[in-house]
């Protein structure tokens, strides 16, 4: 029994004496992971982007941006200029730093922090507003219980495609200021959900709803309803 218990007890001294090495060892390796996933804070870095929107819907308040055909997102919270609307061209300085995302613990990523943004050249929209210089109207069912933040995001989506609209229709009531305004309502096709809107003028209190449009919620991509074809298209 004492020959047992003494080689029990050496396998145990043993055990104690590589534990302290080893826990150095997950001690160093975690460091150095923390170094590799950490950015270093370095000079300001400038670029010249096309505006998309502002995006409060993560831990940390981002700006979404375009260059060229790739989409970019900046975390924005340093940034407190609310002013620009999707497709204006703004330069924006920006430095490289670390953020810690809520549930990962202490486990830093990589990301581009918007310092300064400054608008250097209107969009379509901005320059739409300052020419049609008109609210634009819309109605809507409250049965559809659509938020009120919501409801602005989609007065923003309606505001760029008249902006931007190729449609002979939507550009006359631009050009002759006609008093514009849109419908809203939830549609399925193809078991997907959309909202809907329909693009209208009024006169002497009639709507004329000449333009449909389909928004998918999941995407805020925009598509153009093909009547005679009975199809959407996809509108860039």
């Amino acid at each position: 029994m004492k020959k047992i218990f003494a080689f029990s007890l050496l396998i145990y001294c043993i055990s104690c004496s590589q534990n302290p090495e080893k826990h150095k060892e997950k001690k160093a390796d975690r460091k150095k992971e923390i170094r590799q996933t950490t950015v270093e804070k370095d000079s300001l870095q400038r670029d010249t982007i096309e505006f998309v929107s502002y995006n409060d819907d993560f831990d940390y308040s981002q700006l979404d941006g375009r260059k060229g055909k790739d989409e970019i997102s900046y975390i924005n919270d340093q940034n407190n200029d609310r002013s620009f609307l999707r497709g204006d061209l703004i330069a924006i300085e920006y430095k490289n730093d670390s953020i810690y995302i809520a549930g990962d613990g202490e486990t830093p990523q990589n990301a581009e922090w918007i310092v300064t943004a400054k608008k250097i050249k209107d969009g379509k929209v901005s320059k739409f507003r300052k020419e049609y210089n008109q609210p634009i109207k819309f109605i809507y069912s409250k049965e559809d219980e659509i938020s009120e933040s919501f409801l602005d995001h989609l007065y923003k989506i309606a505001e760029y495609y008249i902006a931007n609209s190729k449609k002979d229709l939507v550009k006359l009531s631009v050009k002759n200021k006609e008093p514009l305004g849109y419908s809203v309502e939830k549609q399925k096709r193809n078991d997907k959900e959309y909202y809907a809107l329909g693009i209208y003028t009024e006169s002497e209190h009639k709507i004329n709803t000449f333009q449909w449009l389909y928004i998918d919620p999941e995407t805020d991509k925009i598509y153009e309803y093909d009547l005679p074809n009975d199809k959407l298209v996809e509108f860039s």
